[in-house]
């Protein structure tokens, strides 16, 4: 009977402490082309283990609690791989992948961004 209430004293100060060390990432933005300035459609997106693809004008959204391994990477076929190490919170970014075989680097820009920005860019990502 005491190892049955121990136990579920436990449960919810134990949910509560997982959740609390994984505040999360969020990430809202659009890929391009760094030399052409065009959208990259269908990009493959990633922060920690969550993965989606970008959107025929390159907009993406993703994020939840983060995991092992603690990056964002952005690729797609042609292009120099994007991959960085990645922060809690919610972000708008801006990534600019080099097509291969050109001298420069894949780069992403980044700012930190409220709760209802990342909702709206979100929403608006077709």
């Amino acid at each position: 009977m005491t190892t049955s209430r121990w136990k579920i004293a436990l449960s919810p100060g134990l949910l509560l402490l997982l959740v609390g060390c994984h505040p999360g990432g969020y990430v809202a933005g659009i890929v391009t082309d760094s030399e052409s300035g065009q959208p990259i459609p269908r990009a493959s997106v990633r922060l920690y283990y969550y993965e989606a693809r970008s959107s025929a004008v390159g907009c993406f959204a993703l994020g939840g609690a983060d995991a092992l391994p603690f990056q964002f990477g952005v690729s797609a076929p042609g292009y120099k791989p994007l991959v960085v190490d990645a922060k809690p919170g919610r972000y708008e970014v801006a990534v600019k992948l080099a097509p291969e075989g050109t001298a420069g680097d894949s780069k992403l820009t980044s700012r930190k961004i409220s709760k209802e920005k990342y909702q709206g860019l979100s929403r608006s990502c077709p």
